[in-house]
């Protein structure tokens, strides 16, 4: 079972294809660290070196344009095995595309990059998990160096208004958007959605998942340090 039911890259209205409302706007559906980095075929921190324009054939007759990021990266959380070394990210150049654009000055400050591939390119869209990595909370760091993977065959469901229902015991409801709509509550923060053995139930009968809350993993004398080189 797929541990979330949206693509990070085609998430919201990326069906506007190029053919489509040029100006037309782009809508993301929320997306929880852990759901978004078991459906990423890359997780790397690193920093954005440099930019390119690309032109891609959507057919013999039209092209599309492309902004490909070169990347530096300091640490590669998933994907390595597969994709090896990792330098480049691709994007839609186009807003109506969700293309992403990168908001900070190149060789700046490092950020956590979450990457789809497709053909033979990595891609990150506006609604990809992207976050400077100052801002991801150390227990959201502990998930993705060592919890999140672990949760992988658990699906996180967006509880949008009340009433929410599960509908399977591998699933968690996640209801930081009922409080605050940018999904960035304690839930996002640390927490992670873990299976754990189904009480009176057999193995036959699937998973059990449920919320957890992640451990930084570091004394507290030690936490200033995990945080700049976890």
């Amino acid at each position: 079972m797929s541990p979330v039911t949206w693509n990070p890259l085609l998430a919201g209205t990326i069906l506007v294809l190029a053919l489509g409302d040029p100006t037309a706007a782009c809508s993301c559906a929320p997306q929880h660290p852990q759901a978004a980095f078991c459906q990423a075929d890359a997780v790397i921190r690193g920093r954005f070196m440099g930019v390119t324009q690309l032109s891609r054939n959507i057919s013999s007759q039209e092209s599309m344009p492309w902004i490909r990021y070169e990347i530096k990266a300091s640490k590669i959380y998933k994907g390595s095995e597969t994709l090896g070394d990792i330098r480049f990210v691709d994007t839609p150049a186009l807003d109506s595309l969700c293309g992403y654009q990168h908001p900070a000055p190149l060789k700046g400050e490092e950020y956590l990059i979450m990457a789809m591939r497709q053909d033979e390119h990595l891609t990150v869209s506006a609604c990809s998990f992207l976050r400077p990595w100052a801002r991801v909370t150390p227990r959201q760091r502990r998930g993705i160096s060592h919890a999140y993977m672990g949760g992988c065959a658990c699906n996180v469901v967006p509880c949008n208004s009340m009433p929410c229902v599960l509908s399977s015991d591998d699933q968690c409801l996640w209801t930081d958007g009922l409080l605050d709509r940018r999904w960035a509550g304690p839930q996002a923060q640390r927490l992670a959605c873990l299976p754990r053995p189904s009480q009176g139930a057999s193995q036959t009968n699937g998973l059990f998942c449920t919320w957890e809350t992640l451990k930084s993993g570091v004394p507290g004398s030690l936490l200033k340090a995990a945080q700049t080189t976890e």
